[in-house]
């Protein structure tokens, strides 16, 4: 058993915006995503759960070094412009995007390093969504982080002025799992207007919040040593999934466990079909190891082999490309990404 938690606890949170943003970075407020744009599946999960869209939560910019301010929220800056919409990690109950968290060194690494190989990538978003409380009864359970991410996408469509195909959703962790929850949505609810993103990237993703890849001899087991992540029990998973209860829904949604086993076979065949081109990161002593690799085969089936790609640090822990001092896994992820993105 164990909990997808960093080791440090972040400060800020979606109420107000962070006031020590260094000089490459700009605060911004987002718009909460119309109620109209609310529909299909998500219809009945904020139905059940009972949460509601934010009149406004906090985005933070992140520019390429002399960039400056200048491009907080103005418009591309031509048709070729990318950017990177990015959801943290912390198992959905800790951390945060501001500039100053630790899951942020994922950003700072990838802006210079995609910067290296490709002209088309000057800036990067960081949207703070609402965290699970870990209170009886929990606040801001599934769908809340994802009415938020929906908020952050909606937005770099329809104030900033991006086209879906020049947008990369991008997660770690748990903004992994929230990544690929946005996309399902996009994707299997075209009545929104928002097409899906031209690329997803997924660094070391939470795709099975359930218990079906536990056991002897698996990943979760063999790295309980060389990982960080602790065995605390399921504490955020049973507070994310709180108003359908763990038992009934971790190990058969794909909202929230694409990588179930549990899942049926003609429940995985075809569930990434409509997905954008994806890179995947792993660590190869990082104890979910087991269900990155179960995604990553089911993506690849669905989607092709020469659309799914896959880097997996030797020896690396979870979420490796947060952490400067793992090297030379992480400059190894990091360039091959840009190589990546530099093709998409």
């Amino acid at each position: 058993r164990h909990i997808l938690t960093s080791p440090r606890r972040g400060g800020t949170n979606h109420k107000a915006l962070a006031t020590d943003i260094p000089p490459e970075c700009t605060a911004v407020w987002i718009k909460g995503v119309d109620e109209s744009l609310i529909q299909g599946d998500l219809t009945k999960y904020v139905s059940k759960a009972g949460v509601k869209p934010l009149p406004r939560l906090p985005g933070y910019w992140r520019h390429l070094s002399g960039q400056g301010r200048l491009l907080g929220s103005s418009p591309p800056i031509n048709a070729e412009e990318k950017v990177i919409l990015f959801f943290h990690g912390g198992a959905y109950v800790s951390l945060s995007a501001a500039p100053n968290d630790p899951t942020q060194g994922i950003t700072r690494g990838t802006l210079s390093f995609v910067a290296k190989q490709s002209l088309n990538l000057q800036r990067i978003l960081s949207v703070e969504y609402r965290l699970t409380t870990l209170t009886s009864p929990p606040s801001n359970p599934f769908p809340t982080a994802l009415l938020d991410a929906l908020s952050g996408y909606s937005y770099l469509i329809n104030e900033v002025g991006f086209n879906p195909s020049n947008i990369i959703v991008m997660g770690d962790s748990a903004g992994g799992n929230l990544a690929l929850a946005l996309v399902r949505y996009l994707v299997k609810t075209p009545s929104t207007g928002l097409k899906a993103p031209g690329g997803l990237i997924l660094h070391s993703p939470w795709s099975d919040m359930g218990i079906s890849h536990r056991g002897p001899g698996t990943s979760i087991a063999e790295f309980v040593h060389s990982d960080y992540l602790s065995g605390e029990g399921d504490g955020p998973a049973r507070a994310f999934t709180s108003p359908w209860g763990f038992e009934a829904i971790a190990d058969s949604d794909p909202y929230f466990s694409p990588a179930s086993l549990s899942l049926l076979k003609d429940e995985v065949k075809g569930m990434f079909d409509g997905f954008p081109k994806t890179f995947i990161t792993a660590g190869g002593a990082e104890r979910i190891l087991d269900s990155i690799k179960t995604l990553d085969a089911r993506m690849a089936a669905d989607l092709g082999r020469e659309n799914v790609t896959y880097f997996q640090g030797l020896d690396a822990v979870h979420d490796f490309t947060v952490f400067p001092w793992a090297e030379p896994e992480r400059s190894q992820a990091l360039d091959a990404i840009a190589h990546w993105f530099a093709n998409l």
